[in-house]
């Protein structure tokens, strides 16, 4: 396949890079966040996750010498985008993972680019064009040759999980696509740390609140250093990139990406915890690759948003 960016091969390889670690970070979520689902209410995890994401995007600022003027207009805009990624997505993903097996995230999330193309469509942000529907095709594909028979499992006793999950998908995929035009006017680092502070102030109250009045005398050092991992890497350096690429790709571009989360996780389990991978991870990671590499290489870098040709 030929691969036909439009930009220098510099700067090819730096989206491919970046393409590789937030899918490295933004895995190994699964694995370092375990334990603090399971001993720390979500509500807390989400109040420590946003405020850490906050401090370390505002060093980063700060180490960049970047500055921030925000127009009056886009206010509402970034209220928008701070409640879709702090308060509706991170504590809906949390309290439905504590409601379903591990698989149904895996399942749920891989057909965000699915999602992020229709929107994208319908608000005008891309065309809808017949390559795009191959990369995300295939790319879904691959995750489900991946869990097998495990698709199998969802059932009214996961509902109440499986449909927080969805809604956690849902605002995701939304703010991945009215956030692109945004970032084009503001820089990934900026909407990042404006966004992250925006969801971080809406949440505050709440979070607060459930933070004194909860109990942790139960929460093992590796809970805690799972919430600092999420709120570092994951809210913070992967949500960074995420917008990064953003700037750069087209949103169904950058969404079909997640799909590459779940056999990176199964690879990173098995580093770290020796289990052994079977032969579907094989196939998946072949389709799911193809998947990525055919979104982002065939159809180039964005014109963008809203571009013709698009």
């Amino acid at each position: 396949m030929i691969i036909n960016f439009k930009s220098s091969t510099k700067k090819n390889i730096i989206i491919w890079l970046a393409i590789f670690f937030f899918n490295l970070f933004s895995s190994f979520t699964h694995i370092a966040g375990k334990e603090a689902v399971m001993q720390i209410a979500p509500w807390n995890i989400a109040f420590f996750r946003s405020l850490l994401a906050v401090f370390v995007l505002w060093i980063m600022m700060r180490a960049s010498g970047k500055t921030i003027f925000l127009e009056r207009t886009d206010s509402s805009r970034f209220v928008i985008l701070g409640a879709l990624a702090v308060p509706l997505n991170q504590l809906a993903f949390i309290t439905g993972l504590q409601h379903t097996p591990v698989s149904h995230p895996a399942v749920l999330y891989a057909t965000t680019s699915a999602w992020v193309l229709i929107m994208s469509v319908l608000i005008g942000v891309e065309r809808l064009r017949w390559w795009k529907w191959v990369g995300v095709g295939f790319s879904i594909i691959g995750v489900f040759v991946l869990m097998g028979d495990k698709l199998l499992t969802f059932g009214d006793e996961t509902i109440f999980g499986d449909m927080i999950l969805l809604f956690a998908v849902l605002s995701w995929s939304l703010y991945t696509v009215i956030c692109k035009p945004i970032v084009e006017r503001y820089g990934a680092l900026e909407t990042t740390f404006l966004v992250m502070s925006f969801g971080a102030l809406l949440y505050f109250p709440f979070g607060l609140f459930f933070t004194v009045t909860g109990d942790f005398s139960s929460a093992s050092v590796s809970a805690w250093l799972g919430i600092i991992y999420m709120g570092i890497m994951t809210s913070g350096v992967a949500y960074f990139l995420w917008v990064w690429l953003l700037e750069r790709i087209r949103p169904s571009q950058v969404a079909v990406v997640a799909s590459a989360q779940p056999p990176t996780t199964i690879l990173l389990a098995w580093f770290v915890f020796g289990e052994i991978p079977s032969l579907n991870l094989v196939f998946s990671i072949i389709l799911i690759l193809f998947g990525i590499i055919f979104m982002v290489g065939y159809g180039g870098p964005k014109r963008g948003a809203g571009a013709e040709g698009s």
